[in-house]
């Protein structure tokens, strides 16, 4: 990458710059703008040498117009350097990006796991939490003090890939802005301040005013703006260069990468029944019986003598089944392990797996193994043996779900089962009504727009409610349930459509299309590039970090009032402050 060939955004403001200094240069002549320029530059001075003896000047600078947070440079690296102002950006970037990634765990997986994955608690002070990472910066001890060392490091890297960005060599390559990615820039950016501006009217701030206490103090409407659309392209780039990457990975790499992790990319699909002769534990059923290990042995090899095909090692569950257990037992596909990876296997049991993935294995193979870890013998039919994944590299449909109560709350909010009586009646409504709409569909104009329009109108799945009943990137992994899921992955054409039965009710489905690429080769081509974009930022990362210099006592000063705000929100049980 030529460096003359590269006009970055830094470059471009020392021009900008440049131009206002000749400017204020011909008033100054003229004797206008020089009274101004010489009380800001005392005023600079009295807070830096002697701000305790006109505190309230320097407290009116600072608070309210923020002028040293705009002005004075707390960090460079080579020709590049950031302000105050632009350091309280990322050191509030950083800290809300923790805090979305917690909430957004918390949502997925139940209050606390976030915290529990990250380390960090959203209801806690950052100053009062330890920072618990093993790759802690050196002098980091509490997360108040990586965001603090950190956001430096982050503004950098934001402007050293958006300075590749915009270069000649990323245009060369194929990187572009398209007009549909500004549309899009401009209509969230201009979101975002759509928000702002009411916030701040009901706050009774200005805009800029209310910027600068939110995301940043010294922050006006024009710089941030200006950091929001830098940032944005540098996504841009990097979800472009990721992409890039993969998209010329050759096909000698991808069977290359295969061969050496073949336990990572070949599933195997096979039917289990474990009998334990474990001793039995204190909340061990008294109607379970407790078999020795000969007995075990000869249950399990009974069973394996029984076996005639896949249906009959489901049926052969049910009778074997403890009587604790039996329950579980009642849905043929209750012994079914479908799309079983070696390292998934060993997890549990290293002889099941060395059984599984061994290269002999075919598909009707059955044996009983004897699991000495968990002290229990498996009985294992081979459905499918270990192989990659031929199917689609990502399906999409839209669906419109129709749902059939099989369940209610009691009057004490308890979840209870519906009569079967009652269910069956839920069930044949929901199918008619779910015929219906097809119907409907199919005498309207019938096309993917319409679907997805009675999708938003008449479905009855919130999670797709508002994107027209679409789901994409559907692959034999993915946890929709089994009818569902079969349906996508069939072989349809585009705008085919159909009515599937769940447990959730009935679905009137629509093929939107599939990826042609088979899921393994596309699996393993995004691994090779997700290792090279890895390897790409942290070369960056790490030429970047040992080359800062950053003016710690400047930072210590200002960063007090960042951290003040971050602490007042936390008081106010806030879980973020506004994250942008």
């Amino acid at each position: 990458m030529a460096n003359n060939e590269i006009k970055t955004n830094a470059e471009i403001y020392r021009e900008q710059r440049k131009e206002r200094l000749a400017k204020a240069a011909k008033k100054k002549k003229s004797g206008k703008g020089d009274k101004i320029i010489r009380v800001l530059v005392k005023a600079l001075c009295i807070i830096l040498v002697a701000g305790v003896v006109l505190y309230g000047a320097a407290n009116m600078l600072t608070k309210v117009f923020c002028l040293p947070q705009k002005l004075i440079t707390v960090a460079t690296y080579g020709d590049e350097k950031i302000t105050m102002a632009e350091y309280n950006y990322y050191y509030m970037s950083l800290y809300n990006q923790m805090v979305s990634t917690v909430n957004q765990i918390d949502s997925y997986y139940g209050q606390g796991y976030g915290s529990y994955y990250t380390g960090f608690d959203t209801t806690k002070d950052p100053a009062d939490q330890k920072y618990t990472a093993e790759d802690a910066p050196e002098g980091v001890e509490t997360w108040a003090d990586y965001f603090k060392v950190t956001a430096p490091e982050k503004a950098f890297l934001q402007a050293s890939v958006y300075k590749e960005a915009i270069s000649e060599d990323a245009k060369a390559k194929g990187f572009e802005i398209t007009a549909e990615d500004q549309k899009t820039m401009n209509e969230e950016i201009d979101e975002i301040f759509t928000e702002l501006t009411t916030y701040a009217e009901n706050s009774d701030f200005s805009l800029s005013n209310y910027i600068s206490k939110t995301c940043g103090e010294g922050l006006t409407e024009k710089s941030y703006r200006e950091l929001l659309e830098r940032d944005y392209t540098v996504q841009l780039y990097l979800t472009w260069y990721q992409e890039n990457i993969a998209d010329n990975v050759s096909e000698d790499d991808v069977k290359a990468y295969y061969e050496e992790n073949k336990a990572t990319y070949d599933y195997a699909t096979v039917r289990l029944f474990s009998v334990s002769y474990a001793e039995a534990s204190e909340n061990a059923d008294e109607n379970d019986p407790v078999y020795t290990k000969d007995e075990a042995k000869t249950r399990a090899d009974d069973f394996l003598s029984k076996i005639t095909d896949e249906a009959s090692f489901a049926t052969l569950a049910k009778e074997y089944a403890l009587p604790s257990q039996a329950d579980n037992f009642k849905e043929d596909t209750a012994t079914l392990a479908k799309n079983l990876t070696k390292a998934s296997v060993e997890s549990s049991s290293k002889s099941v797996a060395e059984w599984v993935f061994s290269a002999d294995r075919v598909v009707g193979d059955k044996a009983v193994i004897d699991d000495a870890d968990t002290e229990a013998y498996y009985i294992a039919y081979m459905v499918s043996v270990a192989a990659p994944d031929k199917g689609t590299a990502g399906a999409a449909v839209r669906h419109i779900l129709v749902q059939a109560d099989s369940t209610k709350q009691d009057t004490e909010g308890n979840e209870v089962d519906l009569p079967a009586d009652e269910v069956e009646k839920n069930f044949a409504e929901a199918k008619a009504e779910a015929e219906k709409i097809l119907k409907e569909w199919k005498d309207g104009e019938a096309n993917e727009a319409s679907f997805a329009e009675l999708a938003t109108e008449k479905t009855d799945d919130t999670g797709s409610k508002e994107t027209g009943g679409l789901y994409e990137n559907i692959t034999s992994t993915s946890s929709y349930v089994p009818e569902f899921l079969d349906w996508a992955l069939a072989d349809h054409k585009v705008g085919d459509t159909g009515i599937v039965k769940t447990d959730y009710g009935y679905h009137i489905m629509y093929f939107v299309g599939a990826d042609e690429t088979e899921k393994w080769e596309a699996d393993v081509r995004t691994a090779i590039a997700s290792e090279k974009f890895d390897d790409y930022t942290s070369d960056l990362i790490d030429g970047i970090t040992d080359k800062i210099d950053r003016n710690d006592t400047v930072i210590n000063y200002f960063v007090k009032a960042i951290e003040k705000q971050i602490t007042n929100a936390v008081s106010y049980k806030s879980s973020s402050t506004t994250t942008y």
